[in-house]
This record gives C-alpha cells, sequence and structure tokens, in this order.
C-alpha cells in the first residue's frame, strides 16, 4: 500500500524527520521533476521520490521502502530506454539532485563522482565519458560505457576504479581490488543489480585540450559508398579517432557523419581523407574545439522531452548496405501514413575496439566485448496513443537489420548462444533474460547477487536470480 502525502503515514513521517535531503510524494512541490525521465514514455507516477543528500539518506530510503513493502528504482540521468529507473507506486532514490559533484585528485588521477557526470578539464585530465554530458554517469559506468576516448581507453567499466554502495541491507560498503572484488567485478557490467552506488572512482588520463571535429553530410544516394568507406576506414582506424553515422530526418533523408580525432586539425583532416573522398556536400569542421565541448554536441539531438522508442542493434560484421536500404524504405512508408511520425532514423557507433577486446571477458561482468558497431533505431513522437504501434514498427525495423546482417551472438563454455549487444540500448530490459545476455559471466553473477542482495531487492535491470544456497 502507498501513503498519499495528504495522510502521512508514521514511517513516512519519521523519514521526513530522518532525511538530510527530501521526500516528495503525489502534488508535492519537486514531485514532477523527481518523476520527469529523458523519454516521456518511462514516466510512472512513483509513490515517494526521495533526494538523499548523502549515503546515510539512501540508506533510509532503502529502509523505509523495504519496510513499506515497496518497489525501489534508482535515478541517475533519467535516460534508461527501458524505464528502469522509474516504478509505479514505489520508491524513486533520485540522486540527480544533489549527489552530483565531482572532484580530481591529479597527483593519484583519479576522478571521484556522484550520482551524474560533472567532470572537468581544470587539471588537463579525462576519463571514459558518454557521448551525451547529460545521460548521467551510473547506468554508463555499470552498465559498459562506450564514448569518444573508448579507442584508446576502452570502456567506463574498465576504467572504474573504486564504487561506493548501499546495499539493500542499508550497509554501506566499498567495492575495487581488494575491498569486496567480488562486487567491484559484478559492478563492472552488472549494473543496478546489487546496490545504489553514491560514488564512482575513475582513472584519470591526460587529455589535450582541444579536438578536431568534422559533421559531414552526404546525399542518401551516397548510401552504399558511404557505408564501405566507413567500413574500410574501420578496419585501419587509430585509437584517437571515432566516427558516429546516421540517417537523419525531417524531409528527404540524408547521411550525417560525426568524426572526432583526438589531436590537431592537419592530422584530423588526413585521418579522415577516406571520408572526405566520398564527397559531403556539406562540412562543419570545428577545428580547435575544446574538448570539454565534444560531449555537448549532441545534446540538442537528444534533448529531454517527447516520446522515444529505441532498440539497439549490434552486428558482427559489415554493415549491410540492402538492410539499411530496406529500413530506409520501411520507415518512408510509415511517414507516408502518419505524416507525425516523421522523427526516425538510425544511428551507428564505430568507435575502435582494440583497447575493449584487449580486456579479457571474464576480467568484468560485462559481457559485450569483441562485437562490431554498435547502434541504434529509433523512432521520437509525442502522441501517447501511438506507443504500441511505435514499439512493434521499431521492433520491426530491428528485425530487418537482423535478417539482413549478422548480429552479435558468441558461443558460451557450453555451446549455448547468448546475445552480446551493448546493455545497455535494450528497451526490454527490466524483463529481458539476464542468462542470454551475461552468457559465460552470469553463474558467477549469480553468486554476487546471492552474497549482496539475496532477496532479489534491485531487479529492475537485467534482473540477476541470485544463486541457491548451498
Amino acid at each position: 500500500m502507498a501513503f498519499s502525502a495528504q495522510q502521512p503515514s508514521t514511517a513516512l513521517t519519521k523519514l521526513k524527520e530522518t532525511l538530510s535531503g527530501e521526500v516528495v510524494c503525489p502534488g508535492d512541490e519537486g514531485y514532477d521533476y523527481g518523476i520527469a525521465r529523458w523519454s516521456d514514455n518511462c514516466v510512472k507516477q512513483a509513490g515517494y521520490v526521495v533526494f538523499p543528500k548523502n549515503n546515510e539518506d539512501v540508506v533510509q530510503a532503502v529502509r523505509f521502502a523495504r519496510d513499506q513493502s515497496l518497489e525501489l528504482a534508482i535515478y541517475g540521468g533519467g535516460h534508461s530506454y527501458s524505464g528502469s529507473s522509474s516504478t509505479q507506486g514505489g520508491v524513486v532514490i533520485h540522486l540527480g539532485k544533489y549527489i552530483n559533484y565531482a572532484r580530481c585528485d591529479p597527483e593519484k588521477r583519479l576522478l571521484y563522482v556522484g550520482g551524474v557526470e560533472k567532470v572537468g578539464m581544470e587539471h588537463g585530465l579525462a576519463t571514459v565519458a558518454g557521448n551525451v554530458n547529460h545521460t548521467g554517469v551510473g547506468g554508463l559506468a555499470l552498465g559498459g560505457g562506450y564514448g569518444w576516448l573508448t579507442g584508446r581507453y576502452g570502456m567506463t567499466v574498465d576504467n572504474t576504479v573504486q564504487y561506493t554502495v548501499v546495499l539493500a541491507s542499508g550497509e554501506v560498503v566499498t567495492a575495487n581490488e581488494t575491498e569486496n572484488p567480488d562486487l567491484f567485478w559484478g559492478c563492472r557490467g552488472g549494473g543496478s543489480n546489487f546496490g545504489v552506488v553514491t560514488e564512482f572512482v575513475f582513472k584519470a588520463h591526460p587529455q589535450r585540450p582541444t579536438v578536431f571535429v568534422a559533421h559531414l553530410l552526404y546525399t542518401i544516394d551516397k548510401l552504399e559508398c558511404l557505408l564501405n568507406t566507413i567500413e574500410d576506414w574501420y578496419e585501419t582506424a587509430g585509437p584517437d579517432e571515432g566516427l558516429h553515422w546516421g540517417c537523419m530526418r525531417p524531409g528527404t533523408p540524408t547521411l550525417l557523419v560525426i568524426y572526432v580525432y583526438n589531436g590537431d586539425t592537419a592530422e584530423g583532416r588526413k585521418a579522415a581523407k577516406k571520408l572526405y573522398d566520398v564527397g559531403p556536400v556539406v562540412e562543419k569542421a570545428m577545428e580547435d574545439l575544446p574538448y570539454v565541448k565534444l560531449n555537448a554536441l549532441q545534446n540538442e539531438a537528444s534533448a529531454h522531452g517527447g516520446r522515444k522508442y529505441i532498440k539497439g542493434l549490434t552486428t558482427r560484421s559489415r554493415t549491410s548496405v540492402e538492410a539499411i536500404q530496406a529500413v530506409l524504405q520501411a520507415q518512408d512508408e510509415v511517414i507516408r501514413s502518419n505524416p507525425a511520425l516523421v522523427h526516425c532514423g538510425v544511428i551507428f557507433d564505430y568507435s575502435p575496439k582494440q583497447a575493449v577486446v584487449a580486456v579479457p571477458l571474464e576480467a568484468t561482468a560485462y559481457a559485450g566485448r569483441g562485437t562490431g558497431a554498435e547502434g541504434i533505431i529509433f523512432q521520437f513522437f509525442t502522441d501517447p496513443t501511438l506507443d504500441d504501434s511505435v514499439q512493434s514498427q521499431v521492433r520491426a525495423w530491428a528485425q530487418i537489420v537482423s535478417e539482413k546482417t549478422p548480429v552479435a551472438f558468441k558461443a558460451g563454455k557450453g555451446g549455448e548462444s547468448y546475445g552480446v549487444g551493448y546493455t545497455n540500448f535494450d528497451p526490454d530490459a527490466a524483463g529481458s533474460d539476464a542468462a542470454r545476455v551475461f552468457g559465460p559471466n552470469y553463474k558467477r553473477l549469480r553468486e554476487v547477487k546471492r552474497k549482496y542482495d539475496p532477496e532479489n531487492v534491485w531487479n529492475r535491470w537485467y534482473p540477476i536470480e541470485p544463486a541457491e544456497s548451498v
């Protein structure tokens, strides 16, 4: 049973008196902010939203939810495609309001970050962050994490050296290579299955102050030539390069390439020569772009608000031109029947993977190493009555790609196949089969789950079934 703000329970009154932060209920000031999400279709009417200021506040929120038999959800940046940071009638622990600090230890080259990302370049250091700076750090740093520095330094989970975790028991623990090393392993790819992470500590790497970025726009008739060129470039791409490409609307479909070179302009233009040779009709070059602005370039295109349905695509071979053409044709048919659905397309991230695959699969819980390009197929819209039809059509588009381009599956030690797509791109993560996602790492994850969350309190993201007691 959820108590309303108008009829506060004794437990709620006690919680309010105990917290350094705040708790709000439906109708309270700040409630709408507390349940707002990047995608409106992921908004759920929580019974309570707790804005903690410290670990003890998180502990009290967890105890309150468990005493009232309420579901718990953790909010970091609110970008979860599956809505796993939301709960209907339960308790949201919202880390974005107060636990959003960042500090740097330049001598040790470490970055200490709270629930959302705020990392600067005051000391000439950076870590592997995402490609949109309002995403937050929690889902990124627990689910895998790709960014513009992945080519040289690997994934975000490869650059995390410590977590502070509030467990379902209310205990606050540190997880690193020497303290609770099994939990440390599980958090690096196992997501929010073990507790509320209130602090992340990342390796910091020397970073030059500026980078070269080119936005290159091509007409749709260049599709085959461009895709072949990107695949050829990808085979020899250096660790300081990165590339996203996609098909954009509204209007006549066009092809956009975002190319990033972590170096000076002359070297960047030389490294991107193959892309220029295809013949872009528009070039927007950002020479000597401050590095701190790099992860803000896609903020407008990825802004909060509106309804979004997105399906991840992971390939293990060259992207099929026929698959992309078939998807674009299917999208055109949808747009002709309903012009309000014009905001759709595909985007692929071609981050070089040398540093990613250099880490053994069993070194972290993340199971997607060694795959090819990571992509998404998407539909942005506003009418909630279209939720079901949009979900069906995006799934159909993803099926077209999977049928025409081999998707990423691997064989486990027992010969079974498991999916290794980027876990944060799955809109069904809250109900997906974790065994299929984590493959050979799942057995060990179940043991970690039994130790740190035996009652499966944290179950909103690829829920891991605790191993049976021996």
